[in-house]
């Protein structure tokens, strides 16, 4: 009997150990698998089968990868700024458990989206597409749902970043992290590998673009009867998007562009929040622009969170964004709360101004909107001064900021290869209008970002007082 119950043990022992195995390996490989369920929503192989022909004209050939890959299936629709398209994301998540992922494996999920190209100079001049996706329950539905992409927590709203004249494709992505540092909230990043139809596009950067909701500003949902409500404006090209607003500052002359109301969203704004909105700006830029701007009570100062500001200006002037206060400039206010700023689009920071060669030895938004004034106080220039020495202890330290580039060089390294073999005419392009600012290739590339970030230290460490010359009081 005691014999029969050791061998009955052993033998459940190594059932026991065969199906862990199988179990484990089914984990491990699904590239023989034709389809499967994850949760509710069923994953074909036939949605995203990969031009393999494509990838071997590039030399690239059937690969694997330690990033997340993205596969967005149209059925063959074109993608197009004007309207968005249905299409399938498939997600062949990365798990540090198991590996690398074959990009020819059954991705682990697929989700119904909208898509459509995204930017304004990118769209125009750059060859590699820039996208916005929205998430749905079910594809034709009128109302979008959540997602929590690459762990950046739930929304429906992303942007999916293809860095092309940034050929180190980090800045955004470096610049966002620096920003998550400093300001209550910032972007998060992710890389990927993307597929279009099949076709291998690169290396990409999901995004969260700056929007409302839990994981984004977190502003409330709720306005007053009179109007009042908490919202975001963008200032950008003039017409260049829906629902632009005419504030003092644009009627007079006093700043650049155009501003547009992005939340609440132009499908749901009512008449009463847009007038508020356009008027709640206007009494801080007649303010601002007045001969008692600088007051401590009646000035400017009621209307802005100061802390906020003097860290975007000093954020965009570390970076050399000469953007910022007249492009992609995202402004934002809660219900009863002040003005404030969210960073965004760096593509052209550090040196990387496609038009113009940027001048290590001037500041970027002296003249820019609302910041030509700005820097006429001498309590914001005081607070500017003194918040650069701080931040240049901590989160602008070179040694910080040389550590995160050779980190995310490491990340991405077996994919850059793969990248360049579509993009890689980028080296023999001149996109800097000067031939002597052309990158011709990519450890060239990473030496100029870390160069430019020296010289741009060097200069404002020994001229940031240089500001208190703009004050005149």
């Amino acid at each position: 009997m005691k014999k029969m119950i050791v061998s009955l043990s052993m033998v459940l022992i190594f059932i026991l150990v065969i199906l862990t195995a199988g179990i484990l390996n089914n984990k491990i490989s699904n590239m023989e698998v034709l389809e499967k369920t994850k949760g509710n929503t069923k994953v074909s192989s036939e949605l995203y089968k990969i031009d393999l022909d494509l990838l071997d004209y590039y030399g690239i050939g059937e690969f694997k990868t330690s990033l997340p890959v993205l596969h967005i299936n149209t059925g063959g629709e074109q993608i197009v700024k004007a309207r968005k398209t249905w299409a399938t994301l498939g997600i062949l998540k990365f798990d540090e458990n198991y590996g690398e992922r074959n990009v020819v494996e059954v991705p682990d999920i697929s989700l119904p989206i909208t898509i459509n190209l995204r930017g304004a100079s990118s769209y125009s001049a750059f060859d590699k597409n820039q996208y916005r996706i929205e998430f749905y329950k079910e594809k034709g539905d009128s109302k979008s749902t959540d997602y929590n992409l690459l762990g950046m927590g739930e929304h429906s709203e992303w942007v999916l970043n293809g860095p092309f004249l940034d050929v180190t494709m980090m800045r955004n992505h470096l610049i966002y992290k620096l920003a998550r540092e400093i300001f209550e909230w910032a972007p998060q990043s992710r890389y990927c590998e993307v597929f279009v139809d099949g076709k291998y596009q690169g290396i990409y950067l999901a995004v969260e673009p700056v929007s409302n909701g839990r994981n984004r500003l977190n502003l409330s949902k709720f306005g007053l009867l009179t109007g009042e409500t908490s919202y975001i404006i963008n200032r950008d090209r003039v017409e260049t998007k829906e629902n632009p607003i005419d504030t003092y500052g644009i009627i007079e002359g006093k700043t650049y562009n155009s501003l547009y109301i992005s939340h609440p969203s132009y499908r749901k704004i009512t008449k009463a929040q847009r007038e508020w909105i356009k008027e709640d700006i206007s009494k801080f830029e007649k303010v601002l622009y007045s001969h008692n701007f600088a007051d401590g009570e009646k000035g400017y100062k009621q209307y802005i969170d100061m802390d906020n500001f003097v860290d975007y200006f000093i954020f965009n002037e570390v970076v050399m964004n000469r953007d910022a206060g007249n492009l992609s400039t995202y402004v934002y206010k809660d219900l009863g709360g002040s003005l404030k700023l969210a960073v965004w689009d760096y593509n052209n920071a550090y040196d990387n101004y496609q038009w113009f060669e940027s001048d290590f030895s001037e500041f970027r938004t002296l003249e820019n909107s609302w910041f030509d004034r700005l820097v006429q106080d001498r309590n914001f220039v005081e607070k500017v001064v003194s918040r650069y020495y701080e931040l240049r202890k901590g989160t602008f330290d070179k040694d910080h900021m040389y550590k995160n580039i050779d980190i995310y060089e490491k990340q991405i390294e077996d994919a850059v290869e793969r990248n360049f073999a579509v993009w890689g005419y980028m080296f023999n392009k001149n996109m800097m209008n000067d031939e002597s600012r052309m990158i011709k290739n990519y450890d060239m590339a990473i030496k100029q970002l870390k160069d430019a970030i020296e010289k741009r230290f060097e200069f404002l460490d020994n001229h940031i007082e240089d500001l208190y010359l703009n004050c005149i009081n």
